[in-house]
């Protein structure tokens, strides 16, 4: 069996997809597939799928939900129960192979990416790690319940990947390769430094530096009016090493360290 996490929740058995009809089936076997191998309690379950507007029996309906599951698995295996979705203790797990969902999958090729030093093998696996990403984790799914590192952990950690594959790709010259995907990954996450600091290189050095510059007022404005604080004095450092075109600037990483 196989779990898809990253993006709209999927399942796999023996090749197949499941049709998983109702939202309730996609969150339950997404959010057992981000804790694979380990029980997850009823209560956390009813909190993260219904927050504080639980149906009137919630236990009733979560055991409906995953007989309902089993049922569909059954289907798929033949008529024979599959034995991945068991009852555990006051919860419920899946019990397969770990890398038999992408999320585990992608943290264990990042983890391994902190060994490289060959930024081309580094760039490969980064790259390889973020083409799991499908989308929003559980298909952009937002819980009313207070607990939201269950999906904030793996997005944090995408961001970080994809800051690492970009200073990466400067690193190895392919600023005019990564602008415009910075662009967008910059303006959708203005609160990342490293990714407004690696937009700011890689437009400087494809010749836009006023593009460059006004990518660093855009994030100074937005930090004020947001947050009554001004940029990162590594952002301010490169402001300034950009505008003096500093040789600097072409040499070294898009860290902002000169």
């Amino acid at each position: 069996m196989e779990i898809r996490v990253l993006g709209p929740v999927e399942i796999f058995l023996h090749g197949t997809q499941l049709r998983l009809s109702k939202r309730q089936h996609q969150l339950i076997i997404g959010i057992l597939g981000i804790e694979v191998d380990r029980p997850v309690r009823s209560d956390r379950l009813i909190d993260l799928l219904w927050g504080d507007r639980p149906p009137a029996r919630p236990r009733a309906v979560l055991h409906s939900r995953i007989s309902e599951l089993r049922a569909i698995m059954r289907a798929a295996n033949g008529g024979t129960t599959h034995r991945a979705l068991v009852t555990e203790r006051d919860g419920y797990m899946l019990r397969m192979p770990a890398r038999m969902v992408d999320a585990y999958r992608f943290r264990e090729i990042v983890a391994r990416s902190r060994q490289i030093s060959s930024d081309l093998r580094l760039r490969d696996l980064l790259r390889q790690a973020l083409d799991l990403w499908r989308g929003p984790v559980l298909g952009g799914w937002t819980s009313t319940h207070p607990d939201h590192s269950l999906c904030d952990s793996l997005e944090s950690a995408r961001l970080t990947a994809a800051e690492d594959l970009y200073e990466a790709e400067l690193r190895l010259g392919n600023h005019e390769l990564i602008v415009d995907d910075l662009i967008e990954l910059s303006t959708t996450n203005p609160n990342r430094d490293r990714l407004t600091a690696a937009l700011m290189v890689a437009l400087h050095r494809a010749g836009r530096s006023t593009e460059a510059a006004a990518v660093f007022h855009q994030r100074r404005r937005w930090l004020r009016n947001e947050f009554g604080v001004n940029a990162a004095p590594t952002l301010q450092r490169l402001h300034i090493a950009i505008l003096r075109h500093d040789p600097a600037v072409e040499l070294r990483t898009a860290s902002g360290r000169f």
